[in-house]
């Protein structure tokens, strides 16, 4: 039972990691995202635009994956911890 305890605990502190370098990233794939947004306004030529936007909803998309598994994350550690009570 203790090392069980133990083994859980350090899943908790190992899941808890991940979700730190998540909330880390996913504002940086904001900040990505409209980079690329800013950069297809200002583009002349329509190839380059096309391309910087769908490069910006790829960024987006990154996002909206790092939300979800933050998300999923977070919901596990809760999971986790209402196991161990």
């Amino acid at each position: 039972m203790e090392k069980q305890i133990k083994d859980l605990g350090e899943r908790i502190k190992e899941l808890e990691k991940v979700i730190e370098v998540l909330i880390v990233i996913i504002p940086k794939e904001e900040a990505t995202y409209k980079f690329y947004q800013d950069l297809a306004k200002f583009t002349k030529h329509e190839g380059a635009r096309r391309m910087f936007i769908k490069v910006a909803n790829q960024e987006l998309s990154h996002k909206d994956m790092l939300e979800m598994e933050l998300k999923r994350l977070q919901q596990e550690i809760e999971k986790l911890k209402s196991t161990g009570k």
